[in-house]
């Protein structure tokens, strides 16, 4: 009795395959044109995605790597990395593994994870455009990537929406390089980028958008951190409003007269989202120690933890239970430190700028920079893709 399911599908006579005779002597074309620097980097992480709709997630996991972000968390034993299993701070991976990603929620997750991303869409972009950036990216040494979110019909092949990353470029020949991590499916293949171009402009019935190409760089500003957001977009649908408007509006209507009192008043209404809101990772003693101790320099810690040391809490509310955690005073800090202004908006004049002092990156110590910096990129990258969500931007949609 046969197996069921499928092995492979054959390419499309618009494609041609990388393996293929005709695939190596293109590459090698390429590579004396210069056009396949950015290749090796992307060829040392390359790996097939580890479930049929992980296209995106697939990617991302091959460019992180290959760009040398490190995650800040434990892989598996004591090494960090990434694995697809990490990117899910904007969507929980199981409704990922049911409808795959879209445009703004890759944006989303690869900013969340420390990338600089610029995304193009077809509308806002143009053939030209999108050739000067495939030339630049492939003949760069590795320090940049260009990821494309396009439809596989226009190529001729089965399904629709997918991400690959971009390995190579072949001038003469006008011809990128797809490496497809659906690799069950499809080879890495050569496909004309014009044809290619064509296939980021069908709409996404789904966001009503087209699609296109983004790149991704590593930033310099964004090394190895203690402290991640760990929320997805589910929970940060409920947190947001609280940045934005419910405890705004309770200190609006408050007025604190100190910043002990304003601590307080956020305590109060701390959601149980916030609780977990922010991850630690596994880390040498030593680094936690320095970390801990530009924490507790910081003025604000000094009242944080004032506030949680009060007898007024009741054991069993989410303040009176998170009190109990460990570095419970420092979490919280660093979540101060880090949300959206908004949060800060409707203080008196006084308070918001004794915080608008605390908070000032240029004046936190090292290595406490660094991670307000890494923490507010990440909570940046779920507040803009909040916004789009917010919009009707619905985000699931089959992939590969």
């Amino acid at each position: 009795m046969s197996a069921q399911g499928f092995y492979r599908r054959s390419l499309p006579d618009s494609a041609i395959a990388f393996s293929s005779v005709e695939g190596k002597q293109i590459f090698r074309e390429a590579l004396a044109l210069g056009g396949m620097e950015g290749y090796f980097a992307l060829a040392e992480q390359f790996h097939t995605q580890a479930e049929p709709a992980f296209c995106g997630l697939g990617s991302l996991v091959v460019v992180l790597n290959a760009l040398s972000i490190d995650p800040g968390r434990i892989w598996k034993g004591v090494w960090r990395w990434y694995g697809e299993e990490f990117l899910d701070c904007c969507l929980p991976l199981s409704v990922i593994k049911e409808n795959g990603i879209t445009f703004d929620e890759f944006v989303c997750i690869a900013r969340c994870n420390g990338a600089v991303v610029k995304p193009n869409r077809y509308h806002q972009s143009s053939l030209e455009n999108f050739r000067q950036a495939v030339e630049e990216v492939t003949a760069a040494s590795g320090d940049i990537h260009l990821v494309v979110s396009y439809s596989r019909k226009v190529l001729g092949q089965t399904g629709d929406g997918h991400f690959s990353p971009i390995g190579g470029y072949h001038p003469q020949r006008d011809l990128v390089l797809l490496l497809d991590v659906a690799r069950f499916k499809y080879p890495p293949h050569w496909v004309s980028l014009p044809l290619l171009w064509q296939a980021f402009e069908p709409v996404d019935p789904v966001t009503n958008q087209c699609r296109g190409y983004i790149s991704l760089q590593k930033s310099e500003r964004l090394p190895e951190t203690f402290f991640h957001v760990a929320c997805d977009l589910h929970q940060w649908r409920i947190v947001a409003p609280y940045f934005a408007e419910i405890l705004p509006d309770i200190v609006r209507k408050e007025q604190p007269d100190s910043i002990a009192s304003f601590v307080t008043i956020i305590l109060h209404h701390w959601p149980v989202e916030f609780t977990t809101m922010v991850n630690t990772s596994p880390e040498t003693a030593e680094k936690l120690e320095k970390l801990r101790a530009a924490i507790e320099l910081n003025s604000l810690f000094d009242i944080v933890h004032q506030c949680l040391s009060s007898d007024d809490w009741d054991a069993m509310s989410v303040v009176g239970k998170w009190s109990q955690q460990p570095f419970a005073a420092e979490i919280i800090t660093a979540i101060l430190l880090s949300c959206p202004e908004t949060l800060y908006s409707t203080l008196k004049r006084e308070l918001r700028l004794w915080f608008s002092e605390v908070r000032n990156l240029e004046k936190l110590i090292p290595p406490l920079d660094v991670e307000i910096s890494r923490l507010r990129e990440q909570m940046s990258a779920l507040q803009e893709f909040y916004i789009l969500y917010s919009k009707g931007h619905q985000c699931n949609i089959p992939q590969s």
